[in-house]
């Protein structure tokens, strides 16, 4: 199978998934392959391992016999490489374009990664018949379980991605007497040995995949970032906030003073051992693995659509290569950072197109008024 992600690099969520489907896939005896069009550290340490990752198609050693496509733009390049083979298309965000999934024929199958996803791919017209819902996983051979939380807890640690919430999750862990370390790229310091982070702690405020390991780790999860406010995570909330991956469907409530005060007096240390026997149990990624499997076979089994593909991928190609139009590339040019590039390019090419204009405009003139224009901008 070849997995397509945008990048594999610095241990984003999406690049979490790809490296524990793909050491879960080689676990259950499968050679997985990966396609990125960026690299860095995350991938050199997997090639390290023996992991095949390149950021060209034409590097990969063989034809896969699957497509496992993550991120429109890396998933229509594999496609157009491989317009012969069947794919299965997951979806990790309800929120940026890049995620979105899009009707192909060569996509036999699709994957929700939570319930807010699976709206989304409702709402792209995705078959229902088509689409299932794998919930994320956690790698139990990486993240393993810390010893019992203590009856009161002392140390705290606040993992994000945002900022808007510091200030207030600093001021109430200093008021219930917590240390509270820091990490993630809202305060520009990560890890990439996170488990062997995560067990100092028994606090740990944190939400989606950073939630999820924490928890499955068992320190007591307060879920809840600069989006908003969910509460403390308990074994009577677990299945509903899993379904919801620990993220935007649950963060409704303003981050508050009270909240968090709230929330760090629900520490229960025997409530939490509950949370993490569960995930445990419910979420290991060896499980997670067999269930692509199913799929992947499920898609070689019907075969893709006779290819090629053309119209299914010029549609594609319309939306996601940059035009004049504002389609669907501006939004994932946005969303990858290529925006502030653009819009200087572009203000570079409006400004000499005004010159020029004006330049026109200025020869067009009678000779007696360009002379004094030109005596007034001297």
């Amino acid at each position: 199978m070849l997995i397509t992600n945008l990048f594999v690099a610095n241990y984003s969520g999406s690049e979490t998934v790809v490296e524990l489907l793909a050491d879960a896939l080689c676990r259950a005896g499968h050679a997985p392959m990966i396609f990125a069009p960026t690299l860095g550290p995350q991938a050199e340490r997997m090639q390290a391992r023996g992991h095949i990752i390149v950021d060209r198609l034409a590097q990969l050693p063989e034809r896969p016999d699957v497509l496992h496509l993550q991120h429109i733009t890396p998933a229509l390049m594999a496609m157009a490489a491989f317009p012969d083979v069947p794919a299965v298309f997951s979806c990790h965000s309800a929120t940026i374009e890049i995620e979105a999934p899009r009707p192909h024929p060569q996509i036999r199958r699709y994957v929700a990664v939570d319930d807010l996803c699976r709206a989304l791919c409702a709402k792209r017209n995705i078959p229902a018949d088509r689409l299932s819902v794998i919930l994320n996983a956690v790698d139990l051979t990486r993240f393993a379980a810390r010893p019992p939380l203590p009856l009161r807890p002392k140390t705290a640690l606040m993992l994000t991605k945002t900022w808007k919430q510091q200030s207030l999750v600093r001021a109430a862990c200093a008021r219930a007497g917590l240390t509270l370390d820091e990490l993630g790229p809202g305060v520009r310091e990560t890890s990439d040995q996170i488990e062997k982070v995560l067990p100092r702690y028994d606090i740990v405020f944190a939400t989606a995949r950073m939630a999820l390991e924490a928890a499955s780790v068992g320190c007591a999860v307060v879920v809840a970032d600069g989006r908003g406010f969910a509460g403390m995570l308990r074994d009577e909330n677990l299945t509903a906030w899993r379904r919801l991956n620990f993220g935007a469907g649950l963060l409704t409530a303003p981050v508050t003073a009270a909240a968090l005060d709230a929330a760090i007096a629900a520490y229960d240390p025997v409530d939490a051992a509950e949370v993490c026997a569960r995930l445990r149990t419910e979420a290991s990624a060896d499980d997670y693995a067999v269930a692509y499997l199913d799929l992947y076979n499920a898609a070689i089994a019907e075969g893709s659509a006779q290819a090629p593909h053309a119209a299914a991928t010029a549609a594609w190609l319309e939306d996601l290569l940059p035009s004049a139009s504002p389609r669907a590339w501006l939004d994932v040019a946005r969303e990858t950072g290529l925006f502030d590039g653009l819009e200087t390019l572009f203000g570079h090419l409006w400004a000499a197109r005004l010159r020029a204009l004006l330049r026109s405009l200025l020869r067009s003139l009678p000779f007696s008024i360009r002379a004094r224009l030109q005596r007034w901008q001297r």
